[in-house]
Order: structure tokens, then sequence, then C-alpha cells
């Protein structure tokens, strides 16, 4: 009798048993910027050297693209960075990002980046871009414009 009591015993908890939820997939993270660089993402990088001829004219370097921040709140500012050594050398074009104080949407935003400076050789080998010691992109194809 008391084996018939236990039985019916579980099976009475067995049925009362609800299935385990089947968990839901963990969602796709958002890219974060990394403290010493706030960039997301860039994009249409382009550089050429300005040769046009004329008074007072002298070869300028320009460096265009584009970066994606995590929000309206961020500063960018571009300087050149260490050139090597070599008869063709590779520049490096930093970016600094800042956030600024307040508050901001959180909604990735577009900024357009310009760099104009020196030319420091008669030809590039590249422009490296460069953010919190990271590479952005890398640019080989640098024509001049007379």
């Amino acid at each position: 009798m008391r084996a018939l009591i236990l039985s019916v015993a579980i099976a009475a908890l067995a049925a009362c048993q609800t299935p385990a939820p089947t968990p839901e997939p963990a969602p796709m993270p958002t890219p974060t910027p990394s403290a010493a660089c706030a960039v997301l993402d860039s994009r249409d990088w382009s550089a050429w050297v300005n040769r046009m001829p004329g008074p007072d004219a002298t070869p300028t370097l320009h460096v265009t693209g584009k970066v994606d921040l995590p929000n309206p709140g961020y500063t960018v500012t571009v300087r050149d960075g260490p050139a090597d050594r070599s008869a063709q050398p590779v520049q490096q074009i930093i970016i600094e990002t800042v956030q600024r104080s307040g508050m901001f949407t959180q909604a990735v935003i577009t900024a357009d980046v310009r760099y104009t400076g020196p030319v420091i050789a008669p030809s590039y080998r590249a422009i490296r871009i460069m953010c919190g010691g990271r590479q952005l992109a890398e640019i080989t194809d640098i024509p001049d414009v007379h």
C-alpha cells in the first residue's frame, strides 16, 4: 500500500512541474568606444598633396574622412603624428575624441574629419589614421594635385 501511495505522490509531483522557460537569445552587443577613442567606425578616407603653384604657395597634405561617434556630445580634433624616416614615409594622422560634459541623446552620429598640414617628403608611402593607439584606416593612394 505504501508503494502505491508513494507512486501516486511521485506521479502527482511530476505532473505539477512546469518546464523551465526557454532562455531568449542574448542581444547583439552595441559597439562601445574605448576610453582613449570614442570612434565606433570610420569610412571614406582620402588623401592628396596640393602642389598648386602661386605666390607664397607651399605644398600641403590634405586628409578627409568620416567617423561615427556614440553621441553628439563628442568633439573631434585632428593633428599630425609621427612619420617614419624613410624616403617615402608613412605619416600618421591622430584623431582625438573628447566627451563634453552634460546629457546627450545616445544616438550614433557621423562627423566629418579634415586635416591640412605641411608636406614632409616628396611623396608618401601611406597615411595611417590613428585613434587611441589603434589604426582606423590606411590610405596608400595619395595623388599630387598640380
